[in-house]
């Protein structure tokens, strides 16, 4: 298989982008030193090679999920006193734009 088709390549993985990973893995690992699954492999180019190695049905690209975990309810600290502020990160949390910085008062000589 001299000709890599491109729809050939597609029709392997579920878009482009996962092509293109598992290319770049298998590229890797060949330039590594792993031996090639196919027989007329390129030995100075091992993204062709993996690139055949898919084409050719030897490598499979399968797109693993991990469990689905819910989203974490967030708990945001109250305040005790009102002459206290939030730190910005609890107002940001909020949807609160920051505030301005609180700027000392100088000691009278």
């Amino acid at each position: 298989m001299n000709e890599i088709n491109i729809d050939n390549l597609l029709s392997k993985a579920k878009n482009k982008f996962l092509l293109v990973n598992a290319a770049a893995s298998r590229a890797k690992q060949v330039a590594d030193g792993s031996l090639p699954y196919i027989d007329n492999f390129d030995p100075t180019n091992p993204v062709i090679t993996a690139l055949r190695e898919i084409a050719g049905g030897k490598i499979g690209i399968k797109v693993l999920t991990g469990p689905e975990s819910k989203a974490k309810e967030i708990i945001l600290p109250t305040l005790d006193d009102e002459d206290s502020r939030p730190s910005a990160l609890v107002r940001l949390a909020k949807g609160k734009k920051a505030a301005a910085p609180v700027r000392k008062k100088e000691k009278k000589k």
